[in-house]
């Protein structure tokens, strides 16, 4: 019975790379887009729940960024979470916890000027500022790498508008990706072994 050859296993492998190498990229935009989509309704959720909180407590109710240990102190960034933060009691003490949102993997949130700290609804469920001004702008959810992303546009009547942005690509040139590594070393593997095996026979 004819056993495989060395070179028809380099065949092989040299042709499951090349397979690899053409459906990474589809595959890791499929995996970006879905991050993208889970992200954006994440925070979307997370600022619904604020307004709701704030039309049923009947009080100004915050949503900022940074997760429970930002709490609201300005440093934190959207992708790291969020809280849902209400009025302080008059009497003094500190501002209730209502909410968290998670810390989201793979996307990054940026937000213009105007909520990069955080948006506010008032009793009404109006977006405000703490003074009592308007309050609108949008937050932009791109993957890690660039890309397509999604954008969310708050309206100065509470309204949340989704809509596909383009985000800027990020350089990947320092770090190749595995399976082109690969498809560039196994044609040289390849013409190695033959050598050595047409100069053993």
């Amino acid at each position: 019975m004819r056993g495989v050859t060395l070179v028809e296993c380099l065949v092989v492998l040299v042709l499951t790379a090349i397979c690899l190498a053409l459906a990474l990229p589809a595959w890791r935009d499929a995996v970006q887009a879905q991050r993208v989509r889970a992200a954006s309704l994440a925070l979307e959720d997370g600022l619904r729940q604020a307004r709701l909180h704030a039309l049923q407590r009947g009080a100004y109710v915050r949503i900022c960024p940074g997760g429970e240990a930002g709490a609201c102190q300005g440093a934190g960034r959207w992708e790291q979470g969020w809280a849902l933060l209400g009025e302080a009691p008059p009497g003094g003490g500190a501002a209730p916890l209502l909410g968290v949102g998670p810390a989201l993997r793979g996307v990054r949130i940026e937000a213009d000027a105007v909520l990069a700290r955080g948006a506010g609804f008032d009793a009404a469920g109006w977006p405000r500022r703490r003074g009592g001004a308007l309050l609108m702008g949008s937050w932009r959810v791109c993957p890690e790498a660039g890309g397509a992303g999604r954008e969310l546009v708050l309206s100065a009547a509470g309204r949340l508008r989704a809509a596909r942005v383009d985000c800027p690509r990020v350089s990947r040139a320092a770090s190749a990706a595995p399976a082109q590594r690969w498809l560039s070393a196994l044609p040289t593997s390849l013409a190695v072994m033959s050598t050595m095996r047409i100069m053993r026979s």
